[in-house]
């Protein structure tokens, strides 16, 4: 559904999005660029030094990343992992691993899927929190992040 004020023309009704988004864009890397500033106040000395620097490099990678349009992911490169490319560790346990198993290691990645997205790419394993084992009847994230570490 397309919205446009009386008597403002479609190209003038495009050009105010564009100035607009421009705006937005610029005060959410000035509003990174303060917040990044307030972190780098608390370090002391060379821990300050460092942290710049990496905050410095992470400017500039936010500011690349607001300036792509358009999708971030070409989905249709997308495919779902094939039937047999997730074995049960039993299955593997009893085949044994073959000597290259440092070379698949270092290739490995390992995700963690939220929402529908696992179910939606065909992925197998617990899909919901109650399916694993709870510590400390903490909430869903608080769980996440402390078994990440």
């Amino acid at each position: 559904m397309s919205l446009y004020v009386q008597g403002l023309s479609k190209s003038a009704a495009n050009s105010g999005m564009a100035e607009f988004q421009e705006v937005m864009r610029q005060e959410l890397e000035k509003s990174m660029h303060d917040e990044l500033q307030k972190l780098i106040s608390t370090g002391k000395g060379a821990e300050a030094e460092i942290s710049r620097k990496d905050f410095e490099g992470f400017e500039k990678l936010f500011h690349r990343f607001l300036q792509v349009k358009g999708p971030s992911v070409d989905w249709a490169k997308i495919h779902r992992p094939p039937d047999d490319s997730i074995q049960p560790y039993e299955k593997i346990k009893t085949k044994g691993l073959p000597d290259s198993v440092a070379q698949s290691l270092n290739k490995l990645v390992v995700l963690k899927l939220n929402g529908g997205l696992g179910t939606s790419m065909g992925c197998k394993g617990a899909q919901e929190p109650d399916q694993r084992p709870q510590r400390e009847h903490l909430p869903g994230p608080d769980r996440a992040s402390r078994s990440s570490t």
